[in-house]
């Protein structure tokens, strides 16, 4: 998490990063430029909320003229791995998959063996593993099984 993300929009879009995520708790006066800067430099424009943001708060960058295309909700507080992760989160997960069943949502935080069928089951199809990945014996073994349990919830719904 920055404070001004505009100004890192221009030296990611150079290095070829091809997505740009934003928290809006530092993007609620300039959001609107924001996505227009991200756009303008080839990136995919997302936006992310801290645990205790209402999920309402990103409802109207999903729902602009020019909308993110993807919403991250942190289930830990930002700013440091290995924290646990917040189930009370999988609420936002589920509200926006129902409000909009094309968006790509995103969980980052906890995400690992034991945590990602509840994220994947509320409707989270992208998925940030850190510790759970790094940390074990074989990383491989790890993100097929994160990336099995988000394809299986797919299917069923």
């Amino acid at each position: 998490m920055v404070t001004n993300p505009s100004d890192y929009v221009e030296a990611f879009g150079k290095a070829g990063a091809s997505g740009f995520t934003f928290h809006i708790e530092v993007a609620r006066d300039n959001w609107k430029e924001l996505i227009q800067n991200i756009k303008a430099k080839g990136m995919r424009p997302g936006v992310s909320l801290k645990p205790g943001t209402p999920v309402e708060d990103v409802f109207p960058l999903v729902e602009a003229e020019t909308p993110v295309e993807l919403v991250l909700v942190m289930t830990v507080e930002p700013g440091f791995g290995g924290q646990k992760f917040m189930p009370e989160m999988m609420d936002k997960v589920r509200t926006l998959r129902k409000k909009y069943q094309s968006l790509d949502i995103e969980v980052d935080g906890g995400l690992g063996p034991s945590t990602i069928d509840a994220a994947a089951s509320a409707g989270a199809n992208c998925i940030v593993a850190g510790s759970s990945v790094f940390g074990a014996p074989d990383p491989g073994q790890v993100i097929s099984a994160l990336r099995k349990s988000v394809e299986a919830s797919q299917i069923k719904s």
